[in-house]
């Protein structure tokens, strides 16, 4: 077996051991919640020793950040693929925001665990706003076609749709059964800003 041979397989079993340490302390703050939940328990459920979670994880709130980086990972792939450019804007933007509500709605109760805890570390206020970048360049593409005003700020835009997601989320995470339907709420935003709140004939001032 050549050096190399040999590295690849111990950073995939490095790797396969932090997933295995991740994936455990996950489904424990989803049960007992992120406060309760110790090292020696997540040692326990992951089958290793408490000392090779701190090899991976050095503190707790790096369990969080982990969640984070995997969620925006997933969730700007899944985007890009429903951003597809051929169908217009509002289709475009519709299914990002239905599949975004269908897919936090699968994990609910992990997000609604997690989502405070991460908040605090101040990580959603310095991580790059990805969703507004897809977002910005469905309207992008949407002006190039004649669909939007060539006026419009396709960047403001993008961060509008996601503070309207991020907003929702907040408003919506919580114990007990959902208040409300997550994907219908963002859709529905969604036409909102599309159509505008002032009735018909109403100009604002400038």
């Amino acid at each position: 077996m050549t050096p190399h041979h040999g590295t690849g397989r111990r950073e995939r079993n490095r790797e396969a051991m932090r997933a295995r340490v991740y994936e455990a302390a996950i489904s424990l703050f989803a049960e007992k919640g992120y406060v309760a939940t110790s090292f020696d328990e997540i040692a326990d459920r992951a089958d290793v020793a408490r000392a090779t979670v701190f090899n991976y994880f050095k503190r707790k709130d790096e369990f969080l950040l982990a969640w984070g980086d995997e969620r925006r990972r997933r969730l700007g792939a899944m985007l890009i693929q429903e951003s597809s450019r051929e169908s217009g804007v509002l289709d475009q933007l519709t299914r990002c925001m239905t599949r975004l509500g269908e897919v936090t709605t699968d994990e609910r109760r992990v997000t609604s665990e997690l989502l405070l805890a991460w908040v605090r570390t101040g990580a959603p206020v310095l991580e790059e706003p990805y969703t507004s970048f897809i977002f910005a360049q469905i309207i992008t593409d949407g002006k190039a076609r004649g669909e939007v005003r060539p006026d419009v700020d396709a960047v403001a835009v993008g961060h509008l749709l996601r503070d309207t997601y991020l907003g929702t989320l907040y408003r919506w995470v919580g114990e007990g059964p959902p208040p409300f339907s997550l994907a219908r709420s963002l859709t529905s935003s969604l036409g909102l800003i599309f159509d505008g709140i002032l009735a018909q004939g109403v100009t604002l001032s400038p």
